[in-house]
């Protein structure tokens, strides 16, 4: 490819972001008229209306509270008790090992059509880039897988705040 032809491409390209940022800009400013506008209508946030089935509080052998759990249809809420760093025990064996083989085992099934891929566990992290403060488990899926990960979450939680 020649010179001018890239030029023309990266001018192009350069076209094409500036068109995404101002459909995104008018987006932004969309959803925060809708979110005004349900404000003035509403006492509470879509946020707060969504109750947990359950709280469960995430113990240690010692009856130290390491974490409290919302559960929810489709998806598990923890907060910390303190921040879990995200450089340690946490990271490597939680996130990147425990969770990484349900979510594998998931990705496996929704390639063979018998799950959605939107179906797929997965996770958000809340607290800054060094450290969680919360995190989010989407599409746990059965209670036994739900009480599996709260196990391995206790156990974690044990190791890293006694460590």
């Amino acid at each position: 490819m020649d010179v001018q032809k890239m030029l023309e491409v990266r001018k192009m390209l350069e076209e094409k972001i500036a068109k995404l940022q101002e459909e995104l800009k008018l987006y932004t400013s969309l959803l925060e008229l809708l979110d005004k506008a349900i404000g003035e209508r509403s006492f509470s946030t879509a946020a707060q209306v969504a109750k947990p089935e359950a709280v469960e509080e995430v113990r240690g052998k010692g009856g130290e509270v390491y974490a409290t759990a919302e559960v929810y249809p489709n998806y598990l809420y923890v907060k910390f008790r303190e921040p879990v760093r995200l450089d340690g025990l946490f990271k490597r064996f939680f996130l990147d090992k425990f969770l990484q083989k349900y979510r594998e085992e998931d990705a496996r099934e929704a390639r063979q059509g018998t799950l959605k891929q939107e179906e797929v566990l997965r996770y958000e992290l809340e607290g800054g880039e060094a450290e969680a403060t919360a995190i989010k488990i989407y599409n746990y899926r059965t209670e036994d897988r739900r009480r599996e990960i709260l196990r391995v979450l206790r156990w974690t939680l044990e190791k890293v705040y006694s460590g």
